[in-house]
């Protein structure tokens, strides 16, 4: 892959693909785009998805591929499939043998379906919705409080959500990292907060934390 093109704001979705990136060592160039100021549905960026949702990344294939010539531009989006790619391509953070690959895939549909838009919808309730009726606000906090103790729960007796460090990992933590958006105290889920604390002790994590650089969302 040469080239690499990432389309990204100061999301948990956008780090998750950061920390991949960071982790397997590659070379990327980051478009800065503000989700803020709607910049997302520009006509450039709904050219590479019609979507209009962040991350979207584009490289191109050196060598001639199936369906692909060599030096076309390769377009992904959606930050689930673009860790899968990635980790498929350089061979890891998820595993080629079955069953520990099952494992990792489980756990990585929790973070994709399950900690992620809960824990949006709630972030919605508490800090961007003009009204914040409590009964939505309750109904949500109550979700991702569900998805808290399960991961509390299954992280009591090992240090990642999968036997090894994998995409799970890399597509909880930034959802989880940003838990006050949830009104939630991760304190309250020790064996959740200690693996927050061991995954952003990571190099790799912190470097990506950081980026796209002069990206806020306050």
């Amino acid at each position: 892959m040469d080239q690499i093109e990432a389309y990204l704001w100061a999301t948990p979705n956008s780090r998750r693909v950061t920390i991949l990136f960071e982790e397997l060592g590659l070379s990327y160039h980051i478009h800065a785009v503000n989700i803020r100021t709607g910049a997302q549905f520009a006509p450039e960026i709904l050219a590479l998805n019609p979507y209009g949702k962040l991350p979207i990344v584009t490289w191109i294939e050196p060598e001639q591929k199936a369906g692909h010539e060599a030096g076309q531009r390769h377009v992904l989006w959606e930050s689930g499939a673009i860790l899968i790619r990635f980790a498929e391509r350089f061979g890891r953070f998820l595993p080629d043998d079955a069953m520990a690959r099952d494992a990792v895939m489980q756990w990585l549909m929790v973070a994709l379906t399950s900690v992620g838009p809960m824990s949006g919808q709630a972030h919605h309730w508490t800090e961007l919705a003009d009204e914040k009726p409590l009964a939505a606000l309750r109904h949500h906090q109550g979700l991702v409080a569900r998805v808290y103790r399960m991961l509390d729960a299954h992280l009591a007796d090992r240090p990642y959500l999968a036997a090894d460090y994998s995409l799970a990992d890399i597509a909880a933590y930034p959802w989880i990292d940003e838990s006050a958006w949830t009104g939630l105290r991760l304190a309250d889920f020790p064996h959740l907060f200690a693996w927050h604390q061991r995954i952003g002790a990571r190099p790799a994590v912190q470097r990506a934390m950081r980026l796209p650089k002069g990206a806020r969302l306050d």
